[in-house]
Order: C-alpha cells, then structure tokens, then sequence
C-alpha cells in the first residue's frame, strides 16, 4: 500500500508539473516572421498575403468590418470567479489612408469567434486606433488612441492622441497613425493593480518608459467566465483604406515576447516608383529639343489664339456696349458645361454663369452664324439693347464674336420666364394679382420708354409672356430684341416684312408689313389679356375651331359679365377694379383699327389712375378678331420668324422638325398659320394617342428627351452619366413616358427585347464603387430610394416588398452580404428586391468552346447587355459581352418567371446608379427596346466615346540645357521684356475690381491720346476746377466725342469720377448726356462722352462767346428735355439717381438744341424704397434746396428744387442770385414772387421773347393768368384785390425774348417754376407730376398767395445762421 500510494503521489506530481509547462507553453505566442501558414481566424477581407503580412482591408468598401482571430481561445482566469490574470501584447501596424480618411483599427478581446450579420457581436474590450473622427465614438482629434469597454459606443473613459513620451526630455512627440511607416504598440494589463497601460511608438524605437495611456479598469468584472478570443478588427467603409499587422505577440502572466523588426515581411509600395533621373547633353538632341520648344510654343500660342478668337467690326466701336473677351465668358460658364444650360431654341442655347471678378449672375446666349437669322438679330439687339438701360427691360451687360458664334451677355433673371407661370410649365406656381398687375405695369413702362423715352423710336415687334423675364423680386423685364427696329424720333419706320409672333401680330401688318409703336400696343393689348385670363391669345386645342382671346373677352365684354373671365386660379383673391381696368385697357390696346388705340403715354396714365379711362363703345368691339385676321390676308405670307422658343408653343408661328411631324413642305408654307398650327397639333394629339412605340433606339442621347433626376446628366458628347464624383448620390434615366407591356389590363406581359452599352469608371483605378441597375418599375420616381447598396431602387423599409413591381438586371461592384451577394463583380435577375433571384459572376460563354470568359464590370471599355422576355414561356435571358465582339449565342443568365405577376400595365423603364462612401462614374451610351420585336441593333461606331477619367499621359521631356541656347533665349526675353515693359509704361491704366461690376466700355489710353492727337491744346474744349475737356474722333468709327481728364491732384477728382463712372456709365436716355466709356491711368482719370456741338445752355442765356439768342420754342423744349431726364433718373431707371447739380451749366445742347443733362460727379444713387444716406451739403449756391442746407440730406426733392430755380433761370434770363450795382445780393425766386405778387408776373419773362400778345392765345393766356381777389393772412402785405391782366404778365418774360413767345407756356413755365422752387418740400411736385403739367395731360394747380407769403434770401439767410 505505501508503494502504491507513493506512486500515486509521483503521478500527481509529474501530472502537476506536465500541466504546468503545457500551460506555460500555452501562455506565449510570437508571430515574428509574418502569418503565412497560421491558422489565424479570418472574416471579411482579411487574408494573409503571399509574403506573410497580415491583410485586414483591400481598399474597397464593404460596409463590413474584417476580422483576424488567433486561432484558439484564451481562459483570462486562473479558476472560476477569480481575477483576471495580468496579460501583455506587442503589434505592429501600418495603415494607409483612403479617399476620404482611414478608419477604425483595433484589438480586441471577444466572447466568441462567430459572426451574427457579419460582425462579432459583444467585444469585451477595444484598443482603438481612429485615424479620422469617428462619430459613433465622439473622437476629439482625427490621430487618437481610445479604449473602449463592453462595445460601448459612448466616449471611450481614455482617449488620447497618438503619440509618445521621449525617455529624456518627458516631452510627448505626435506619431501620425497613417503617415504611411510601421508603428509599434504594446498593451499591458496589470491584473493586481487592474490597470491598462498603452504604449505607442515609431517602428525603430524601444518602447519608452512612460505609457501614452493609462487608465484603471478592473476587467474581472468585464471580461465573461469563460474563454475569450483574441484578434483585431479593421472597418472598410473608406475607398483606398489598407490596415495591415506586421508582426504580433502574445504574453499571459508575462512579457509579451519582443518582436526582431529585422524579420518583419516588407510593406507593399505606395504609389509610383521613383525612377532615377541621368542627363544626356548631346549637342544634336538640345538642337533639336530647342527647336521642338520652339515649334510647341508657336503652336500653343496658334492654338491659344484660335481658341479665343474673336471677330471686331466697325460698327461695333460705335454701337456696342461692353465687350468680353470669349475666354472670359468661357471661364464664367466652366467652358460652357450642358449643365449650366437654361434653355434651347431656335437661336440656340442660353448659358447660366458666374462672372469671375465681380461673381455676377449672367444669362449667356450663344447664337450660331448657321442660324438663318443669327448674325442679323444680332446686330439689331447690339444696336437696340446694347445702349438701352431701364428698370424694366432685360439689361444687356455686354457681347463678344467668334467666327462661327455670337454671344450676348444679359443680366440673369432668377424665375425664369412669364409664360412658365402662366401656364403652369415646370411645376411654377400661380402668381397672384398683385404680381401680375406690378408685371403688366412694369412691362407698360418699359414699352413707354422705347417709343418715346429714349434717344430714339425702338418698336420691339415681339412682346408676348415668354420675353418678359421675372427677376427676384417677380418684376417683370422685356427681354428677346433680336426682332427690334429703331428710327430717329418724327421719322416714318421703314420697315416692310410681318414679323413676330402668332397671335400677337396687329392686323394691319398683313397689309402694309410696317411696324410702329402702334403695333407693339396691339402686341401688348394682347399681353395684358392673357396675363389677367390666363390663356394663350390662341386656343388650338379646341376641336371645331381655334379660339381668339381677344373674341373671347369682346364676347363676355358684350354680356356685361367681362370680370368674370379673369384666370380662375384667381377668383376671390383680386382687385375687381384693376381687373376691370386691365381687361378694358387690354381690349383698347388690341382693338383691330390702329386708330383707335392708345399711345403708351396714355396706357401709362390709365394704369397709374392720372386719366379716367375712356368708355369702350359696343360699336368699337364689334369685330371678330378671327375673321379680321383671315380676311387681312394672313394667309398670303410666309412663316414667320420667332427667335426665342424653347420650347414648341401651339401660338407661335413657326416650324420646327420633330420626330413624327413632318416638316413644312411648300404648299403648307401658302397655307394659313391657324390651319398649319391645326396640323401640328393633331399631329401631336395622334402621337399621344397612337399607343405604345413598337421600337426606339439611342446612339447617345444628345438632344433626347429622357426624364433626368438626381446627379443624372446628359453630356457635351452624348452621354448619359448616372453619377459623378459626389458621395452618398443618386441618379436615374428613364424613358419620357410609360409602356403598355400587355395589350389589355387583364391580358400578360408581352415579349421584349432590351440592348444597352454602358461603362462603370472609378475615378480611383481599381478602388470598386456601387454599380447600376436596368430597371421596369410602375413609376420613375425613386425619391424614397436610398443610395449606396440600394442603388437608388429601394430602401431597407420596401426592399423585398411585393408591390414594388419591380424589375431589375443588377450590374454590381461591391460584394454585399446582406442582399446575398456573390462577388463585387456580378450581373443579377431582380425581382421587386436587391436580393437576386439568380445572379453570375460577370461574363460570356465563347461561341467557340463555350468556355465562360469573365469579365470586369469596371473599366475603360464599354460593355453591352441584351435582356430578352419571352412572353409565351416566361424566360428572361441576359446576355453580357465585351462591346464590339457581338452578342453570345449562350445567355449569362436564364430564368423562366412570370412577369404577368410582376409588372403593371403601364411601366416605365430606365436606368438608376448610386454611390456611397465610395464613388464612381456610371455611363449609358446607347440604348435600344423594342416590343414584340426584337430591340434595334446598336451600331458601336456611332456611340459616343467614354471618358478619361485617369490623369494624362505625360510627355517625357529630356533635362537638357545648351549654355548657348540658353544664353540666346534669355536675351531674347529679356529684350521683349524691355520692349514690352517700355510700351506698357507709355500706355499704362489702372484697373479697380468695382469696374468690372459697374464700369461701360473701357477705352485703351492709347486709344484716346490718338482721338485727340495726343491731347494738344488745339482740340481743347473747355477747362474748369476738374481739369480740362477735350474735343476727339475716334479711330475706328470717326465718332466725335468730349474726353473729360481729371487729375488726380483735383480735389474732387478721384470721387467724382467713381460716382460718374458708376451712376452715368449705366444710364441710357435721349435727354441725359451718354457716357461712352472711360479710362484710368496713374495720376489721371478720363471720361469719353458723346460729343455736345452746341455747348452748355448758360452760355446762350447769358450771351457769351458770342452764343445767339435761344427762342421760346427751344427754351421751352430744353425744360421738357431735362424734366424727363429727371422722371427717368428719379423713377424709371434700376435705381433712383438723385443729380444734386442742376443747373444751365450742366445742360449741353445737341446739334438740333435739344436739351441733355450732364456732369454726374454729385449724384448719388440708392434702391427704390430706400431713404437715402447723403449727410453733407454739395451742389451749386442758389440751387440748393432749404432743407438741404438745415439737414444735408439730399434727396428727389431737393433735384426737383434746383429744376424750379433751373426753369425760371431759362424763362426769365437771369442767374439764380445776382448782385446789384450797390452789392446787394438779388435773388430770382424772390424777383418772380414779387413780380408775381404785383400782378406782373410775364414782366420776368427774358425781354428778347417778350412782344404783343398772339391773339390766338389770348383766351388760354387770360385763363391761365386771370385770379380772384384773395386775402392774405400770413403775410404784412394784404391785397384786397389783385387782377393778374395779361399785359402786366408779359413784363416777367426775358427781355431777349420778346416778341416771339407762347403766352401760356410761360405762364405755365413761370408758376411751374415756383411750385418746383417753394422752400417746403411738401409742397413741390414730382417729377412726373411735373411732365403731366408741361405735357399738358393735367392743368396745373391754381397757386394760392398764401402759399407763396415767403422771402427766399431771408429763408437763406436765418438757415446759414442756424447752420
């Protein structure tokens, strides 16, 4: 028994001791040499590559994270329920960014080896390794080291940034995670202590002494009783992402052994190899490399300059206003990129851009010379436009030619066209009557400008919705000349052939082809109409006959229910009485007689309620408008030119080929528009109604009209591009209308036949983004489908759901798990989910050997498909092929289905693409379908070609340099630069960034020192505080022009120049001096005006340099000159302009003496419905206003002041204030009011006007002249009676005058002069109050004396002593 039992004792003890060295053997492990042939635990990407090191993630995204797992589990306790033991870990890592950022890297501790949904659910604890914010962990820096317990995804209770303490110095050094080099780390657990220590540094370097991070946890109470794996975890959200372990050990109760970096496998190379460089200097190669040089350069200049060339005419220095350069405008638009197209017509395209400098909004149309009427439209709209400057007109910023092209530079107007709201195009909205109102006004004081305001008679000849524009604020802007006509003031237009549009075109341009202004109210009567109705001026959709607006409202008109026709989107929320005027106006303005019709004049009155309008008359309206146009003779005249339609209108008169509508052959072109418009839109109707297309083929889609969403695009050369650049997008192409696919509603899906090229380029070479579905759905909005793996069908709510209807061939690039994928390169059968029903990996069987040939989805060569359904057995068939090598006999894939159970009786079918994290180029270049037939076949040399996405070839230039050569082509340089420096010195400018915004044409100073034979002194004109004026011709178009040159040394030169440049430099009007242009130089300024023969106005009043004496009709023509000047500056311009210097030496007078405006170096300009800021005094002594002097502020008022001083000046002969032979000083305002108090009023009038009484005036003079008695109460003087006799009037008038004056135009003059002057601006006029009075459309105001009880130079006086 003792031997047996010391046996026993022996066999325990060695049983103890074998247990202990397994275990010790147990407690270690070294992977020192790299992983090739471990047995580590691997999911996702991670794998061991050839050379041993450890792969976490490849660089592609699969929204799964990796795993490597040692491959046996680890018991952390001694016994059940104890601590956890102390543990050790050494690694080393290299990770390598991705497009967007490396993501999370860690060590882990796990409960189990087992994947649920592709993860490792559970981890214990996480040693986390963030090389970029991570937002489910709440990082503070994009380098962090963080430890984080039980898969909390809270903030971890450390986080630090990746770094080291030097042993030395204790200072913490920063260590990039991703820098691209191997970096080591440990972790040490100390089980009595229970804390984690982790300790980071570069790969070359001991671990230092001091840990990055410590923390204290107790992982007993973490970490589960039993076994536990071990491993690490890398995410692979991030394209380009690639995580990589070098080395690891392993210590339990332990060090981790160390880890000999000497026997670490190498990492891959990043990036290109570097190539050594040698230079060979051989003297023919540097011969010839110069030369080559050389050649490129010439040849680079060439090609530079056709690029951008441009074409200059004659005219156009005259004519045009601003012009850009093409390669401006080629830099605005981003080289004219389709996506920044805002419409196509007939004219061409219209381009939105960004100017670079000023980043200006600007609308860009490009005419081409191929256009019929290109080159002539647009000259007419250089010509008209060009100068043409009013709130409510479509500005012209400026042009530029090409050979072959023409371009016009608009403002940018951000709501588009009328018409679009209207008639409820592209989902716009219906404008209110306030809107529509403001619009029709806006237009109706635009037209008034064109005919009468501006320096010459402009007919538009094209008014109708679609050239009215809405800006911002929804005003409306005439826009579209390209059809205007212009001619001098009192002149007959010329012009002999019907053009405009359909509907808009006055009768009697049928018979005599002569526009005027006559015809553009007509125009605008039926402008008026349809904006209050809502309906286009003809209904070609009726089925008897066409509908005439205009008969249509005389029809309602004549039942007396006329209000009842307003658009019935706006019953109840309108004004009846504006409707009521708009309506009558509308059918005064179109009333078929031209006779009859209004001038804008008074449509202006009418619509601002100044004139009650007149009663329309039943014998007025009783027309037909249809039969009037008929028997006019409409019929006899050719199509008629439109330049601006997008989009085809059923109204406008022209043609314009379409696919199923045949062309307009000869005999149609005799035939009548209404009967012509009839055809098209039957022919239209039968299109619509005709059923399903048996077939249609794309070989690329340039000018196809595919239903486009998301990043959706067609290209410049024909491709349609799904997707772009952008992350987390989406896009879809689909067919513009919905197929029958069953010939009744209860019948089955009838066969079809489908063939599509695509391309799938990845911007980042062989880095995998999502790839593109063909889809059959029962409708092409996919706005609930989600991006990334959805593809941009589905989402995770409906994914799999029955009423989808879906059908879908799945081109993907990206292996995803959760919808049973079974690679990232793989074509699928979709049936209402991403999860296919059968899918292949990408590929063709060979029609030789029937060997399958795989295929790569993504690449630089097309690939096409064929999807096949056959409607009696149910197949569908989907073939995939290289392009080019023709379609497989042997389908990819094949699948009997029942579609019947599936798609709806009306589908559409398209295309849809989508990225994620990753992204990717999707392309169709050709598409082809077909029903009950089989699809068309795709020729591939039509298709359009893919791009290159992949940088450029480099041309390899050999480093060769000749001392001689070299030599030479410095000095060459160096004497060009000289050259060239000398000559710009010469001719040197100054450029502010403000002119680009603000500035007219800039003239080159050379251009101007050669205009005015280098500014000698012969060719001076006059000269003042400013500098000096002179008189020049320029070059080109042998204008005469004045060239005002400031110096900088002028106190008020540099400021006033920018106020003149920026106000005048925009202002366009017949009675407002033009400024032509400018130019800057150092130390001077230069203005270039329109050349004034006669001079200023003072110098004729006042006689000097010999000037004659002006008579009464050209004085009185001057004052309703400058007045409507003043109503343009102060109301009609984009913004109020306020002159503050009015005054007879600012006025220039033309050859026929017709009055202009000038000199705006005081104005100040501000928005409509601002106050303006002006805080100081400026302006000339006797014109300023009394409140101008108190408080400084200038304003409308204040102008209208200095006019009143400005008319009695011109009437009377005699300076604002003027001094008497004994000093005193005499104020005119005062003069006139005593004259005028005395009952003599006319004695004011300039003595070489004033003569016997024109008995013909005698009445209207005694009317206009004759008052009561009154009785003054705020006055010393009292008059019990005052009789204002027509002789006493007559001694007021300047004595240069007399004998030759209208008696009632200078009463007129005289006491519109002080109702301007009166001291309290309360009492004065506006401006268009004032043109109502001189025009004679309302009797001015009866002056009251009281009103008049003042003393101007005591006013003067007490102001200056309280200022």
């Amino acid at each position: 028994m003792e031997h047996f039992a010391c046996f026993l004792l022996f066999l325990t003890l060695n049983l103890a001791s074998f247990t202990s060295m397994a275990s010790s053997g147990q407690d270690q492990f070294i992977y020192n040499n790299g992983f090739s042939g471990s047995n580590l635990i691997l999911h996702g990407t991670a794998m061991v590559a050839p050379n041993g090191i450890l792969e976490l993630t490849n660089g592609t995204n699969t929204y799964d994270p990796s795993y490597a797992l040692y491959p046996t589990p680890w018991q952390f306790r001694k016994v059940p329920f104890g601590a956890v033991q102390p543990f050790s870990v050494n690694f080393v890592l290299n990770m390598v960014p991705g497009v967007l950022c490396a993501n999370t890297m860690a060590f882990m501790i796990f409960p189990s080896k087992d994947l649920e949904y592709g993860r490792i659910r559970g981890s214990k604890l996480a040693i986390n390794l963030v090389s970029c914010q991570d937002k489910r962990f709440l990082e503070n820096n994009e380098n962090d080291i963080s430890i984080s317990i039980n898969n909390s995804f809270s903030r971890p209770p450390e986080t630090h940034p990746a770094g080291f303490y030097d042993d030395k110095n204790g200072i913490f050094n920063d260590l990039p995670l991703v820098g691209g080099k191997a970096v080591q780390i440990w972790v040490d657990y100390d089980g009595d202590a229970t804390k984690i220590n982790v300790t980071i540094a570069p790969l070359k370097l001991t671990k230092p002494l001091r840990p990055m991070l410590s923390t204290i946890v107790n992982l007993s109470t973490i970490l589960d009783e039993g076994v536990s794996y071990i491993g690490f975890s890398s995410d692979a959200y991030c394209v380009g992402t690639l995580n990589y372990v070098l080395g690891w050990s392993f210590g339990m109760n332990s060090p981790a052994p160390t880890i000999d970096i000497t026997k670490l496998p190498k990492l891959p190379r990043f990036g290109p190899k570097v190539r050594s460089k040698t230079l060979k200097i051989i003297l023919p190669i540097v011969i010839t490399t110069v030369i080559l040089l050389v050649g490129a350069t010439v040849t680079a200049l060439v090609w530079r300059r056709m690029r951008y060339a441009e074409l200059y005419e004659d005219w156009e220095v005259e004519f045009g206003p601003y012009r850009f350069s093409y390669k401006y405008l080629f830099d605005t638009t981003e080289g004219f990129k389709n996506e920044k197209i805002l419409g196509v017509g007939g004219f061409g395209k219209v381009y939105k851009g960004v100017l670079p400098d000023s980043k200006f909004e600007v609308a860009i149309k490009r005419v081409s010379h191929e256009s019929k009427q290109g080159i002539k439209e647009f000259i007419a709209e250089i010509v008209s436009i060009g100068r043409i400057r009013h709130r409510n007109l479509v500005q012209l910023l400026g042009y530029c030619r090409r050979k072959g092209e023409l371009l016009l530079v608009y403002d940018y107007m951000p709501n588009g066209s009328l018409d679009k709201y209207l008639h409820c195009k592209e989902g716009k909205y219906t404008l209110d009557w306030a809107n529509r109102f403001q619009i029709i006004r806006g237009v109706a004081s635009g037209l008034f400008y064109l005919h009468e305001k501006w320096e010459k008679v402009v007919i538009h000849r094209d008014i109708k919705a679609s050239n009215v524009l809405l800006d911002a604020e929804m005003n409306g802007h005439l826009g579209d000349f390209g059809l205007a006509r212009l001619y001098e003031h009192g002149n007959d237009p010329q012009t002999t052939h019907v053009a405009g549009t359909f509907g808009y075109i006055a009768p009697e341009m049928a018979r005599t082809g002569k526009a005027s202004p006559l015809t553009d109210v007509y125009a605008f009567g039926i402008f008026i109409l349809e904006v209050t109705c809502g309906r286009r001026p003809i209904n070609n959709y009726a089925h008897d006959s066409p509908t005439i607006l205009v008969d249509w409202v005389v029809e309602y008109w004549q039942k007396g229910s006329l209000t009842s026709i307003l658009d019935v989107r706006l019953q109840g929320d309108h004004n009846a009485d504006e409707v009521n005027l708009v309506l009558k106006l509308g059918l005064l303005c179109a009333n078929p007689i031209c006779s009859r019709r209004p001038s804008m004049r008074q449509v202006m009155q009418y619509l601002d309620s100044e004139m009650p309008l007149p009663e329309l008359m039943p014998t007025n309206l009783s027309y037909s408008m249809l039969g009037y146009l008929q028997n006019d003779g409409f019929d006899q005249y050719k199509s008629v030119p439109s330049t601006q339609q997008p989009d085809i209108e059923p109204h406008d008169w022209k043609m314009t080929q379409m696919d199923g509508i045949p062309a307009m052959t000869s005999s149609m072109k005799h035939t009548s528009p209404i009967i012509v418009f009839l055809t098209i839109s039957i022919s239209l109707s039968a299109i619509s109604a005709s059923g399903d297309h048996d077939q249609f083929i794309y070989t690329g889609f340039t000018g196809s009209n595919l239903t486009l969403d998301g990043a959706a695009k067609i290209t410049a050369t024909g491709l349609v591009g799904l997707t772009n650049d952008s992350f987390r997008i989406k896009g879809h192409a689909s067919h513009p209308a919905p197929l029958h696919f069953r010939k009744s509603p209860n019948g089955t899906v009838q066969s079809f036949s489908v063939s599509f090229v695509f391309g799938i380029l990845s911007s980042f070479g062989d880095i995998r983004g999502h790839g593109f579905a063909f889809f059959i759905a029962p409708s092409n909005n996919f706005s609930a489908a989600f991006p990334i793996q959805f593809l941009g069908l589905l989402n995770d709510t409906n994914n799999g759901s029955s009423t989808n209807h879906l059908f879908a061939i799945e081109l993907d690039t990206i292996r995803n798990d959760e919808f049973g994928d079974i690679n990232d390169n793989h074509v699928g059968i979709d049936i209402n989910s991403l999860n296919s029903v059968t899918s292949a990996y990408a590929g063709f069987y060979s029609d030789n050997n029937g060997a399958l040939t795989n295929v790569s989805l993504i690449g630089d060569k097309p690939m096409q498909v064929w999807v096949e359904y056959d409607g009696n057995t149910t197949q569908i068939d989907v073939t995939l092929a290289s392009l080019g090598i023709g379609r497989p006999k042997r389908p990819l894939l094949s699948l009997v289905y029942n579609l019947s159970t599936v798609l709806t009786d009306q589908a559409y079918l398209g295309f849809s693409s989508s990225t994620g994290l990753s992204t990717g180029h999707h392309y169709v270049l050709g598409w082809s379908f077909g029903l009950n037939v089989p699809a068309p076949i795709i020729d591939p040399t039509k298709l359009p070609k893919l791009p290159n996405l992949g940088p450029r070839p480099q041309s390899k230039l050999l480093e060769i340099v000749l001392p001689i050569a070299s030599a030479v082509f410095v000095l060459a340089i160096g004497v060009a630069i000289v050259l060239l420096v000398r000559r710009h010195l010469r001719y040197k400018e100054v450029h502010e960034d403000w002119e680009v915004e603000y500035g007219p044409h800039r003239f080159t100073y050379k251009d101007l020192f050669h205009a005015t034979k280098g500014f000698k002194n012969k060719n001076l004109v006059g000269t003042g505080g400013f500098g000096r004026v002179y008189k020049g011709m320029l070059p080109n178009s042998r204008l005469e022009v004045a060239i005002k040159r400031v110096s900088y040394e002028s106190k008020q030169g540099i400021k006033e120049f920018v106020a003149e440049v920026v106000s005048i430099g925009h202002l366009q009007h017949r009675s407002v001096v033009k400024l032509l242009g400018y130019c800057r130089r150092k130390g001077e300024l230069l203005l270039v005006y329109d050349y004034m023969v006669n001079g200023s106005l003072d110098k004729y009043l006042y006689q000097q340099e010999g000037k004659p004496t002006l008579n009464w009709g050209q004085r009185f023509q001057i004052i309703k000159d400058i007045a409507s000047g003043l109503l343009y500056l102060h109301e009609e311009w984009d913004k109020v302009v306020i002159h503050r210097d009015v005054k007879a030496s600012n006025v220039l007078l033309d050859k026929q003496f017709n009055g202009r405006l000038g000199d705006f170096g005081l104005a100040r300009l501000y928005d409509h419905g601002t106050d303006p800021q002006t805080t100081h005094v400026v302006g000339t002594i006797g014109y300023l206003a009394p409140e101008l002097v108190h408080r400084g502020k200038a304003t409308t008022l204040t102008d209208v002041f200095s006019f009143g001083i400005f008319i009695l000046e011109v009437t009377c002969g005699r300076k604002p204030i003027k001094e008497d032979s004994q000093g005193r000083q005499l104020i005119l305002v005062d003069w006139v009011l005593q004259n005028w108090h005395k009952g003599s009023l006319l004695d004011t009038v300039d003595v070489n006007i004033q003569g016997p009484i024109c008995d013909k005036l005698c009445n209207i003079s005694m009317g206009m002249c004759h008052y009561q008695s009154y009785n003054w109460s705020t006055s010393a003087l009292t008059l019990n009676s005052v009789n204002w006799h027509r002789e006493s009037f007559l001694d007021t008038v300047d004595i240069k005058i007399q004998g030759n004056y209208d008696i009632g135009e200078a009463c007129l003059a005289l006491k519109l002069g002080l109702m301007c002057s009166h001291p309290f601006p309360n009492v004065r006029p506006n401006m268009r109050q004032v043109m109502h009075y001189l025009d004679g459309d309302v009797p001015l105001p009866e002056l009251k004396p009281e009103h008049f009880s003042f003393d101007m130079l005591a006013l003067i006086q007490k102001q200056n002593k309280d200022k």
